[in-house]
């Protein structure tokens, strides 16, 4: 019995020099595999938050749009008062004092 554990251990040892190269490789490999694998899932979870961004600035472009040319249009109304007034006031002020002296 001994002979054989012998015969058997000697055998094991061969095998491991014969193979361990190659379960080297493998456990290489299977890491760089995991590795690639967390940055395609790391990859899909960006792209869908940024298509959960566009989505959402698609959707608030035309408010932004809107809001903004409510904007413009109520400052050239209010520059149009203004620039009203101030012709208003320059006329008045010109009438004004040409009639005095």
């Amino acid at each position: 019995m001994t002979t054989e554990a012998k015969r058997a251990a000697k055998m094991e040892k061969k095998m491991k020099i014969l193979l361990g190269g190659y379960q080297s490789r493998a456990m290489g490999l299977i890491k760089q595999l995991n590795d690639l694998w967390d940055q395609i899932e790391q990859a899909h979870l960006e792209l869908r938050t940024f298509e959960e961004l566009k989505k959402h600035e698609d959707a608030a472009i035309p408010r932004r749009l809107e809001c903004h040319e409510r904007k413009m249009f109520s400052g050239n109304i209010k520059g149009r008062r203004n620039s009203s007034r101030d012709f208003q006031n320059s006329y008045w002020t010109k009438k004004h004092f040409s009639q005095k002296y």
